[in-house]
């Protein structure tokens, strides 16, 4: 009964964090391809299907099943591939993944939070724009993932504590216990959270 609690405990975590991507991605994302359709019928199409992929896999994901970080990444990538067309060249990437920390298992869509909230409060304030950056090894029994981005420096120090790593501290504490942990730091104009967490290949 206590297992069959936690599971559907999870699955509602999972429910909400789905509400939680943000509504005006999803808003902006059909306002880009309403206003490429003739612009760039090409881009539009491309764009439709980035869309298309993204939620079939995020809608297809089941909270009590961990997922591989190279299958999380991949899920990450096409949300960034969206934001990408709507920003252009205001918005970089760059990703840096360990081999050996691609099979670790973690909580699914645990990044996307953090890589949503690196677009909008990084990015998206940013006139020039800036490079959002996702990075992962494996140290032994401990897998750290981290997302980096450039910030305005006049910008205050306020998501520490929003409900995206909220979220994220949450459903890692639910998961791990005190195994896992979450780390925020800013310096200059830079934002970083990174994550460490057991580095299991298997469902434990």
């Amino acid at each position: 009964r206590g297992l069959e609690s936690k599971l559907m405990a999870q699955d509602a975590e999972l429910r909400m964090l789905r509400t939680q991507i943000d509504p005006h991605f999803l808003f902006n994302s059909l306002n880009s391809i309403s206003a490429l359709t003739s612009q760039d019928p090409a881009l539009a199409r491309e764009m439709t299907l980035q869309l298309a992929d993204f939620f079939r896999h995020s809608l297809g994901l089941e909270a009590h099943k961990m997922v591989s970080l190279d299958a999380e990444s991949k899920l990450i990538l096409h949300f960034l591939a969206i934001e990408k067309v709507r920003f252009g060249a205001r918005l970089r990437i760059e990703q840096d993944i360990g081999d050996t920390a691609r099979q670790c298992l973690l909580p699914p869509m645990i990044l996307q939070p953090l890589v949503e909230n690196a677009v909008k409060h990084g990015v998206g304030n940013l006139l020039a724009g800036g490079t959002v950056r996702i990075g992962a090894q494996r140290a032994g029994s401990i897998l750290r993932v981290s997302v980096e981005n450039d910030v305005d420096q006049d910008l205050p120090q306020s998501r520490a504590k929003g409900i995206g790593l909220a979220n994220v501290r949450q459903r890692l504490a639910a998961a791990y216990g005190h195994e896992a942990s979450v780390h925020c730091s800013r310096q200059d104009n830079k934002f970083r959270v990174e994550l460490s967490l057991p580095a299991h290949t298997t469902e434990p």
